[in-house]
């Protein structure tokens, strides 16, 4: 790995990167080999994730092409240095800020949404002017080695290089010597990332797409019909397997059967069919990960009570409500990251805020109703979220998403993809000889005045 490293710094050191024909054409590129391989990228999650081509066009494909087309859209006008006013002791004199790309980026992709979270943060580090190394994951075999042939086919190694082989490969890339680093996952494989770094002397910027504990509150002003659609949608997609996705809901003790009820209802009509007085899940339901993942799933139900769902057959799991849940359970102290989603009554909703303030940032929050709405989102922290919706804020390119604490550090998408792997150096351009000359030695009692008057002082 030290040697594809190396080849890509060799190769930045060129210039090559750097101008705004080769960055946009490289990003064309890019969106004419995603278009291209559409079949055979949904022939891909099809075997790993039984993923149906409706999910993976909107989920997968289709935000990439989003942010992709975004960027292209925007370049040049991203890459353009900025031009900015200078202060009086400066005068005369111009001042510029002006972006230009770290170097060699590792991207680390995860396996919940392998093609999107590997597409969009490269297709930023690209626009921005970097080589990169991008990771895929081993639990995606399908989608990662289809996406490992295609890109080292049309893109140079010295430019960018695909990998997902093993877990040793990692591990060297852990401790690899990049100029910037974009992680999604775990916190806990990103502690071990940012510990590696620093035990090998390095300051390595990174920005960190994680996760956490992300509540949805049901107030007792909400729509219950339209948050039960909603909840069951954003919980459900992708079989739970969002880092987004609502990880439990709070509900008003009086509303929680009628919203349980309504939740139930949605959860049939979307994803079950009904054969006689039975209901079958449907076929293309997404698959969990793997085995462990399942099996992990299974164990959290244990001294809960399934209001419904809770089958399992090989990697399908039903969607699945669960109650009889405390903050102490054994299911609360985790992010779920599954179809499992636990339903908790409150009565004040002031003591609620407290103790979800109590509680590590989550990377998501949702919100139903509407007299405690804006009380809400000042005073819970969280990366980012939505009133009266699930998931969607992150499908805005004119809003940063990203987490905050234990859920991430940094953000991306839109421009701000382009300036997470952006170094922004500020220029001052002094003219040859005129120049306030306030700064120089001897000091005397009428500088002083000048300099403090200058100040407020």
């Amino acid at each position: 790995m030290d040697r594809i490293i190396e080849l890509q710094r060799n190769y930045f050191k060129t210039g090559a990167t750097l101008g705004y024909d080769f960055r946009i054409n490289q990003l064309k590129r890019l969106r004419e080999i995603i278009r291209k391989y559409e079949p055979e990228i949904l022939d891909a999650f099809l075997k790993d994730y039984n993923k149906s081509a409706f999910d993976v066009i909107s989920t997968e494909i289709g935000y990439a092409l989003i942010e992709l087309n975004h960027l292209i859209r925007r370049l040049k006008k991203l890459m353009k240095p900025k031009r900015v006013k200078t202060s009086i002791i400066n005068r005369p004199s111009k001042g510029y800020i002006v972006p230009e790309p770290y170097g060699v980026a590792l991207v680390v992709a995860p396996w919940n949404y392998p093609f999107h979270l590997s597409i969009v943060p490269l297709a930023a580090a690209m626009a921005a002017g970097n080589t990169v190394v991008l990771k895929l994951s081993t639990n995606t075999p399908a989608i990662s080695e289809l996406l490992h042939q295609i890109l080292m086919q049309y893109f140079p190694e010295d430019y960018i290089y695909v990998t997902w082989s093993s877990p040793e490969e990692r591990e060297a890339l852990f401790g690899g010597r990049f100029d910037y680093i974009f992680y999604t996952g775990s916190p806990a494989v990103a502690r071990k990332l940012q510990l590696r770094q620093a035990q090998d002397g390095r300051l390595t910027p990174m920005t960190l797409e994680l996760g956490g504990k992300s509540p949805c509150i049901v107030d007792s002003d909400a729509d219950i019909d339209a948050a039960a659609r909603r909840i069951v949608w954003g919980k459900y997609l992708n079989a739970g397997q969002t880092c987004v996705a609502p990880d439990h809901v709070y509900v008003e003790r009086s509303l929680k059967d009628e919203l349980v009820s309504k939740m139930i209802g949605y959860i049939k009509e979307f994803y079950y069919h009904k054969t006689g007085g039975e209901y079958t899940l449907r076929e293309d339901f997404t698959f969990v990960v793997n085995a462990k993942a399942v099996e992990r799933l299974q164990s959290a139900l244990e001294n809960t009570r399934i209001l419904w769902g809770g089958k399992v057959q090989e990697r399908r799991m039903e969607p699945t409500i669960i109650d009889m849940v405390t903050e102490k359970s054994p299911i609360m102290q985790e992010e779920i990251f599954g179809p499992v989603l636990p339903v908790l009554a409150f009565d004040d909703i002031f003591a609620l805020v407290r103790n979800i303030k109590s509680l590590e940032k989550p990377l998501a929050f949702y919100f139903f109703g509407k007299r405690h709405a804006a009380m809400m989102m000042r005073e819970c922290h969280f990366g980012g979220g939505c009133v009266n919706d699930t998931i969607m804020h992150l499908t805005e390119p004119s809003m940063p998403f990203g987490g905050v604490g234990q859920s991430g550090m940094g953000a991306y998408h839109g421009d701000k993809s382009f300036e997470t792997f952006s170094h922004y150096k500020s220029i001052l351009v002094k003219h040859p000889r005129k120049e306030l000359k306030l700064k120089y030695p001897p000091h005397n009692a009428f500088k002083l005045r000048l300099s403090k008057k200058y100040l407020g002082l």
